[in-house]
């Protein structure tokens, strides 16, 4: 049903504009056959191409996906520029939202930035190659959920992973799982923490293959090691 009533509304606020499908398409960068398809029910737009779309039609992006007008003096999309990088914001007293007009072949934002700023919006999601938001996945993803290459956040996963509960090849956090761990309770392959489990560990309570402590802990392994000052 929504992308029904989406695909309507695209359809109809083309025809407003007087625009064909491949003008439409041209002004968003895609073909005009994505453009059918969005009208045709086969296809939503990507996410990240909504600000340019929602603008390029002349309306904002609620008014875009729910069909409903946008009483004068609502938040209205702008241009703006982030870190330097130009696009489009919106801000309102639920969340704020950028996307930048530079994007990917597959129309995936290099910036988008989504934060919730209320209990429902607290998983506002960030797509893009730089993802920053409550719910953040991209290459370098920065948030309170974040999934990424190089990631960020309360809850973190990526192959460089920083957080309070961190998840990756390199993780650091409170809670850190990764080949390399450092964090307070650090699990992996080679672990540094307070209380560190992996193969080679080295902590306060140490426990591994080889296990590291200092004359004041506690260390359980096939080989341990007291290391003195």
């Amino acid at each position: 049903m929504q992308r029904k009533m989406l695909g309507d509304t695209i359809y109809r606020l083309r025809k407003e504009k007087g625009m064909s499908q491949a003008q439409l398409g041209e002004a968003v960068g895609v073909s005009n056959k994505a453009v059918s398809k969005w009208e045709t029910y086969e296809a939503n737009p990507d996410i990240g191409l909504l600000p340019l779309l929602a603008k390029t039609l002349g309306v904002t992006i609620d008014e875009l996906l729910t069909d409903v007008k946008i009483e004068k003096g609502d938040p209205q999309p702008k241009d703006a520029r982030v870190f330097g990088v130009p696009g489009t914001t919106l801000e309102t007293p639920e969340a704020y939202e950028f996307v930048s007009d530079k994007k990917t072949a597959k129309g995936l934002p290099y910036l988008h930035i989504h934060v919730g700023k209320r209990a429902s919006t607290i998983n506002a999601k960030a797509r893009g190659v730089i993802a920053i938001g409550n719910n953040a996945k991209g290459i370098v993803s920065v948030g309170l959920l974040s999934v990424g290459v190089v990631s960020l956040g309360v809850l973190s996963v990526g192959a460089l992973a920083l957080g309070t509960l961190a998840l990756g090849l390199v993780a650091a956090g409170s809670f850190a799982f990764g080949a390399l761990a450092l964090g307070s309770i650090a699990i992996g392959v080679m672990a540094f923490g307070s209380v560190a489990i992996g193969h080679t560990a080295f902590g306060s309570v140490a426990v591994g293959y080889f296990a590291h402590t200092s004359p004041s802990g506690e260390a359980f392994g096939r080989h341990v090691f007291i290391h003195y000052r």
